[in-house]
């Protein structure tokens, strides 16, 4: 998981600023390392918790970028969503808002996040610079194989090299290999940036704009290459208690906050299912026991809430929890240990900002690829499932936004659905059974 504290400020310094990566760093560590402890405490499951790949995504190129919220309303419309997973979670009202989307959509939603990451892994905004716009096809290979020809193919080839190197090493069942391909991709940074200067560096960013500045100089631009000045510092979070409640009344605002939610409490219960099953913490009936079911709801809102105070995005379990338990853990200490590993990297941020894109691009683009295993439960051969799964895949990436390919993917399922009633009646089957069957049946 580790992976995480350059990811996730290098993503959301793009609509934070990039003189905020530091403190974006700290505040990733600081509620990873709260929430992580927190779930050991509370729920005694062995579960990591940080901020979400891919709700990250959604916060800055969604909410931010494309809808215009400014990123301190963004923080604000999180800390709603987790106020109300917290409340739906005490009322008990979690597994019945869960109920409101259909199986199918539910499966699609993390591969479509998945598609969604490895789309923006692979630009030149924060990524490995492959794809680039293009006014007449939307987006082209930005054609890296002449390095005489375009001044980022240096990037670009590393970020290749840095893909691969990690992939091989995954290949190879190489514990922690995404946090080994990170610090591949930035020795190589540094060492370049320390060795030839800002002035000469042939791995300047940002993308498309400093082939002059290799060229001519810096002459006040502003291109730099990644290197640290300094390896410790006394810790600050600028982007702590900056939220903003002057948005409540706009429209924006609360679709955002449905949508903060409804990924949350996707995220959080498919980890909790798939990690408890794997550990066998189970019930003799099978079932996630379900006092420690919602203490670690109750964890993850309560992280939330925190992580939007500190300056990130939704903070929810992660899947990689399940190296822990194939190492034998089985309770809590697994997770408190996470967290207090954490911890230790809060002094270090001068550093973990300095990861370069070529270096965490390649990772965005793995883990995408990662939450793509969803896909192995699509029901290919029955349309009515199926086919709103896939236009919920196709629309999460397509359209920038998660919330679109939630919304359509369930009201194209209730359609079909009511449009199949005369069907079912003529053929003497109960019209209503697939929509009782959201209700009667347990996620």
């Amino acid at each position: 998981m580790s992976y995480i504290l350059p990811a996730n400020a290098a993503i959301m310094a793009i609509a934070m600023g990039q003189d905020k990566r530091g403190d974006l760093v700290i505040a990733t560590a600081l509620v990873s390392a709260v929430a992580s402890v927190l779930m050991g405490l509370m729920a005694n499951f062995p579960l990591g918790v940080a901020p979400g790949m891919g709700l990250n995504a959604y916060f800055v190129f969604t909410v931010v970028l494309q809808k215009g919220l400014s990123w301190q309303e963004a923080l604000t419309a999180v800390f709603v969503s987790g106020w109300l997973f917290l409340v739906t979670t005490v009322l008990g009202l979690r597994w019945f808002m869960l109920k409101l989307i259909p199986h199918g959509v539910q499966l699609a939603l993390s591969a479509g996040i998945g598609l969604f990451l490895a789309f923006l892994g692979t630009q030149a905004g924060g990524g490995m610079g492959i794809i680039v716009g293009d006014e007449a096809t939307l987006v082209r290979l930005n054609e890296p194989l002449s390095v005489e020809g375009n001044y980022d193919a240096h990037k670009m080839w590393i970020s290749a090299l840095v893909f691969t190197v990690t992939v091989v090493m995954m290949a190879m069942n190489v514990k922690g290999a995404p946090l080994v391909g990170i610090i591949f991709g930035t020795i190589i940074a540094w060492s370049e940036c320390w060795a030839q200067g800002p002035t000469s560096s042939v791995l300047l960013y940002p993308f498309g704009s400093c082939s002059d500045v290799a060229a001519n100089g810096l002459n006040g631009t502003e291109c730099f290459c990644y290197a640290p000045e300094k390896v410790v510092d006394v810790p600050r979070v600028a982007t702590a208690g900056k939220l903003s409640f002057d948005i409540l009344e706009k429209k924006q605002f609360w679709i955002s906050v449905v949508t903060f939610y409804f990924n949350d409490l996707l995220g959080c219960a498919g980890t909790l299912i798939a990690v408890t099953r794997k550990a066998s913490i189970m019930d003799r009936h099978g079932n996630i026991p379900k006092r420690q079911a919602n203490a670690a709801f109750v964890a993850d809102s309560v992280s939330t809430i925190l992580g939007s105070v500190l300056g990130t995005s939704t903070v929810t379990t992660y899947i990689e929890s399940a190296a822990g338990i194939v190492d034998g853990g089985r309770t809590g200490v697994v997770a408190i240990v996470v967290g207090i590993c954490f911890s230790l990297s809060i002094p270090f941020a001068p550093l973990l900002s300095n990861i370069p894109d070529l270096a965490t691009g390649p990772i965005v683009v793995i883990v995408g690829a990662m939450m793509m295993t969803s896909v192995e439960g699509f029901e290919w051969s029955n349309v009515e499932d199926g086919l709103p799964a896939f236009l919920t895949l196709l629309l999460i990436p397509l359209t920038f936004n998660i919330a679109y390919g939630i919304i359509a993917g369930t009201i194209f399922w209730f359609i079909i659905q009511i449009f199949l009633i005369p069907y079912r009646l003529v053929k003497k089957e109960d019209p209503l059974k697939r929509l009782k069957s959201i209700v009667m049946t347990k996620p």
